[in-house]
């Protein structure tokens, strides 16, 4: 380790420990939410939540054409003026607003009876798309902006007030679908207004808003568009399979593979505070800047998500009958098959900084399409025979194609040999010395890296 990289991840980890606390915290009440959800819907109700959530994700990604990438790579840069990406961005909420209003008039016309019928609030559609649109789009430009003080607080608010409104409806008599997705929608308005202000209400500009400016927007979209396409690729590759699970194993066994995903992913509190803090800066770094900084990173993030991968396997075949029900022990064995892809999806998730930094986001598109004919492959092949833990081993399998192939593009991008991204050596457990005095000092490290650290500040 050199005291360069020592430096390097020690100036970072403020922000990163910011941004960590915030998914510990999220999590922990997205934790709550799940056991109140699973306790008060069951297994069939779970899974319909979850089925009419991922539609709205997969829409709202669609419908955002990529205008939340492209704001955030060209923040970075400063090609554009914040009010005209902010503005333009509303704009594409507005059209949204539109466009899933008619989607909604056209599923009732033609399986809307099946959809209730099923315990599919299909409706919220309406209103659902654009606020979670919005929603992604502010906290994009706010990390743009390297504010993750304010994109922390917007994050938190919303599982604080849905965990809130779900204890009142439990109090109040009960939850059903309908009622949770109306929670959820509250709580995303009030994430949204808490964002537009702490962006900058100056920064929005009603003319725009109602007539954006084209050719900025042509350039957010062409950029965007990209990117997007990897992002909507990488969610079907997350969540896919539950289609697939649906067709195979019904709303019940959705619901239970859904809670072993939501278990298995807190291990990603490390890989997407790291992800998210330093796709900025590696935006704003140079070549070499770059490719130095990301392997540091990335083999830190997979042997703390090694770590806690372990500790989530041994802990969830007492913890998670006992918080979400006897009705839910089946998810244990989804939790151990999905817990390898997972640890290797938190070194992709670093690398796909990296990449989309150097202005390469098609490539992560292009590897995204590859790992989703995996997940699809596998899901067709497994799901049938295995049931629930068929999908957790395909969507492992997948993970870790998705980590080899990002691996791939990082050394031809970088130069740099693979091992450095893999694994720890020695010398860096002076590093965790290092970060255990930095995290926990009131005073500045006594040490010449410290020294370089204030020099570079």
């Amino acid at each position: 380790m050199t005291r360069h990289g020592a430096t390097a991840i020690l100036k970072s980890l403020p922000d990163i420990n910011l941004v960590f606390v915030t998914y510990v915290a999220g999590y922990l009440l997205a934790f709550v939410f799940q056991v109140l959800v699973a306790r008060g819907l069951g297994t069939s109700g779970r899974g319909a939540y979850e089925v009419t959530l991922l539609t709205i994700s997969i829409t709202q990604a669609v419908l955002g054409l990529g205008v939340g990438v492209a704001s955030l790579y060209y923040v970075g840069k400063g090609t554009y003026a914040l009010r005209d990406l902010l503005s333009n961005s509303q704009s594409v909420v507005l059209a949204s607003t539109l466009v899933s209003g008619l989607l909604v008039l056209l599923a009732a016309a033609t399986f809307g009876s099946k959809l209730l019928a099923e315990g599919v609030p299909y409706w919220v559609f309406v209103f659902g798309v654009p606020l979670f649109l919005n929603f992604n789009l502010l906290v994009a430009f706010l990390q743009a902006e390297n504010r993750f003080l304010a994109m922390n607080a917007v994050v938190l608010v919303r599982p604080v007030i849905m965990v809130a409104l779900l204890v009142a409806g439990v109090l109040a008599g009960g939850l059903t679908t309908t009622n949770v997705f109306v929670f959820w929608a509250i709580a995303l308005l009030a994430s949204v207004l808490l964002a537009l202000p702490l962006l900058g209400l100056r920064n929005l500009h009603l003319p725009t808003i109602l007539w954006p400016r084209w050719p900025v927007l042509k350039e957010q979209v062409k950029f965007g568009v990209q990117g997007q396409a990897g992002n909507i690729l990488q969610l079907l590759n997350y969540r896919f399979d539950k289609y697939i699970a649906l067709a195979f194993v019904g709303l019940s066994g959705v619901g239970i593979y859904a809670v072993g995903v939501g278990v298995t992913e807190s291990i990603w509190f490390i890989s997407n505070a790291v992800a998210v803090v330093l796709l900025p800066r590696l935006t704003r770094a140079g070549r070499d800047e770059a490719a130095h900084l990301t392997p540091l990173f990335c083999r830190h993030t997979i042997f703390l998500s090694l770590l806690g991968a372990v500790a989530v396997g041994a802990l969830s075949p007492f913890l998670l009958p006992l918080m979400f029900g006897s009705d839910f022990s089946p998810a244990v064995t989804a939790v151990w098959w999905l817990l390898p892809g997972t640890v290797a999806l938190a070194g992709t998730k670093v690398l796909a900084a990296y990449i989309f930094s150097r202005g390469k986001p098609l490539i992560n598109t292009y590897i995204t399409v590859a790992t989703l004919a995996v997940t699809v492959a596998a899901d067709l092949a497994l799901i049938p025979v295995f049931g629930v833990p068929g999908a957790a081993a395909a969507s492992s399998l997948a993970y870790g194609v998705s980590f080899v192939l990002s691996l791939a593009v990082y050394r031809r991008l970088s130069g740099q040999p693979l091992w450095s991204a893999i694994a720890i050596n020695a010398a860096d457990l002076r590093l965790y010395l290092l970060a255990a005095r930095f995290a926990w000092s009131r005073r500045p490290l006594a040490s010449p890296v410290a020294g370089d650290l204030e020099g570079r500040a």
